[in-house]
């Protein structure tokens, strides 16, 4: 615990209260158990955030799993539409509020910074499981690939997404993308900091080679039933969005040197080149 801590307490409503020096011992001898059930809550998501993800590749694929996005009762397209669309509504809202800096920061008032990434990936595992119960399907096919060498190039085309996808997170430091590694080292007492911009190997490709794997994986399929199509188009949308998000966020971070990365590599087809105008190097588009 460091003064700050030591000294004063910040409230979930912003404001702050000294603290007498019982309490402080007393805090201080709750330090310990505090950081003990941080780290489980934690190591829980994580390893949830593991089986959630590896279900989601067999569930697209409507392979091997007891539900899978086809798997469910046939509906009519209108509530097909409906019922997925709120579904899309709640993971979106959900990825996008938490991402923002206002709410980190109220967070963090209120809980501890340490738990704030582990959160996030708490709710990103329900989302998707509230996808895998009660997505919906009507039963039509958009497209049925019956050609083998086809069948094999579009299975190929699925499995290389997954791996593209979960390459990225690996490259990022996955332990700090869902959420252990800040946990960890606050239950070591340690402090840490945002992970690095990674720039190396598929990263020089393109600048966001998972949302490029997932894309891949959400299109690439033999049989693409309407349930399907309805997930892949409303994340196809979703995805482009989210990207101008946290692309203006990782600006307001990181300044000239993301604007930079931004001019030399492509946002999601590899080895395109970025058209960099003279506009979007102007000083009035620089950050401050």
């Amino acid at each position: 615990m460091n003064r700050q801590e030591q000294e004063s307490k910040t409230v979930c409503g912003g404001l702050s209260r000294p603290l007498g020096k019982k309490t402080m011992e007393h805090n201080r001898s709750k330090g310990m158990f505090g950081r003990i059930i941080g780290l489980t809550y934690a190591l829980f998501n994580y390893l949830s955030a593991i089986l959630v993800l590896g279900y989601g590749v067999f569930w697209y694929a409507n392979l091997y799993v007891p539900v899978t996005i086809d798997s469910g009762a046939k509906v009519s397209l209108t509530t097909a539409l409906l019922v997925n669309t709120l579904l899309m509504l709640f993971f979106a809202v959900q990825h996008t509020v938490q991402a923002r800096p206002w709410f980190k920061k109220l967070f963090i008032k209120c809980t501890h910074k340490s738990i704030e990434r582990s959160t996030y990936v708490l709710f990103s595992n329900i989302a998707f499981v509230l996808f895998y119960l009660f997505w919906k399907d009507t039963g039509g096919h958009i497209w049925q690939v019956e050609n083998k060498i086809g069948v094999i190039i579009l299975w190929s085309l699925y499995g290389a997404g997954w791996v593209l996808a979960f390459a990225a997170i690996f490259l990022k430091n996955h332990f700090h993308f869902l959420g252990i590694r800040q946990a960890f080292l606050h239950f070591q007492n340690k402090d840490f900091s945002q992970e690095p911009l990674v720039k190396f190997f598929i990263y020089s490709l393109v600048r966001h080679p998972m949302y490029l794997g997932f894309l891949m994986a959400y299109w690439a399929t033999p049989i693409m039933s309407t349930g399907h199509f309805i997930f892949a188009l409303e994340m196809t949308i979703y995805t482009f969005i989210g990207i101008q998000f946290e692309e203006n966020m990782l600006i307001g971070f990181i300044g000239k040197k993301y604007r930079d990365y931004q001019a030399k590599v492509p946002m999601l087809i590899p080895f395109s080149r970025r058209i960099v105008t003279p506009k979007s190097l102007s000083p009035a588009n620089q950050p401050e």
